[in-house]
């Protein structure tokens, strides 16, 4: 059952608003009558209830985002149980995501590859807590202040840190067509961060592009000057690298991407 604004959550949360609805549950507009803040509260669907594999990779996705604590990561502050449906406590992001950002308004190209660096970074950072987050798009982008881009919903994330098992299933098919490599494609459980790197470049294409659509399978076509002219010259070699078919021609990581972005917008606009 959906909850109506002025409807509580335990003694400190009250209900504002709905924002949407993800994968495995409704995402909430709440105040938290401690601190008097406005968060976002995710909230297990009441018919997943008795799914105990939905539920533990609920779990899993609040844990992962309370202990991966970077800026560019959004946080989760804590974690209860509401009439027998979990739910966990987030920053709220009160711009959207940049998908909306870069819907309502022109792509800025030189914003767009800024936004890529904040979350290569917080890549960066999470691959080095061996979690894989197998989902990075311009959804999964929130906005928390102006500037202040962080990678959200963690709900497919392969994380092997100790204690925590991997949300994986044999079949399952994680992820968002258009930013998937081709190898999480042919089997979900053997991605890699070369597996978020391209779902970077696609993510980096997509928004430059402007389109709200997903990006069609770069790893099968030439991104190059040729094909996209009004695109800035020296983004598209990144795009091409990122998004290659071979594991082995990507960048190595993350942080080599980052790099290579931040000289791109220094030689393009500084």
């Amino acid at each position: 059952m959906e909850l109506e604004p002025g409807d509580r959550i335990g003694d400190r949360y009250e209900i504002l608003n709905i924002l949407g609805f993800g994968g495995a549950g409704d995402v909430y507009r709440v105040r938290d009558h401690v601190t008097r803040a406005e968060r976002a509260l995710k909230l297990l669907y009441e018919d997943q209830l008795g799914t105990a594999s939905l539920r533990h990779r609920f779990l899993t996705e609040a844990r992962i985002m309370a202990e991966l604590q970077h800026p560019n990561v959004l946080p989760v502050y804590s974690l209860g149980e509401h009439e027998d449906r979990v739910y966990f406590v987030m920053e709220y992001a009160p711009l959207g995501t940049a998908r909306d950002q870069f819907d309502r308004d022109p792509p800025d190209m030189r914003l767009v590859a800024e936004v890529m660096l904040q979350v290569l970074d917080a890549l960066d950072y999470a691959h080095q807590h061996n979690c894989i987050h197998r989902d990075v798009k311009p959804a999964n982008i929130l906005i928390t202040h102006p500037g202040r881009y962080k990678l959200a919903d963690f709900g497919v994330a392969r994380y092997d840190a100790s204690g925590v098992a991997r949300v994986t299933n044999t079949g399952d098919y994680l992820g968002t067509l258009g930013y998937m490599a081709p190898e999480q494609r042919a089997d979900p459980r053997r991605v890699q961060p070369q597996s978020d790197i391209y779902a970077c470049g696609a993510a980096l294409y997509n928004l430059l592009s402007g389109h709200a659509r997903p990006p069609p399978d770069l790893y099968a076509i030439a991104v190059d000057e040729e094909s996209f002219p009004h695109f800035p010259p020296a983004l598209l070699p990144i795009i091409s690298r990122a998004t290659r078919g071979s594991v082995a021609e990507r960048y190595d990581s993350a942080a080599q991407m980052r790099d290579a972005l931040a000289e791109a917008i220094h030689s393009t606009w500084e």
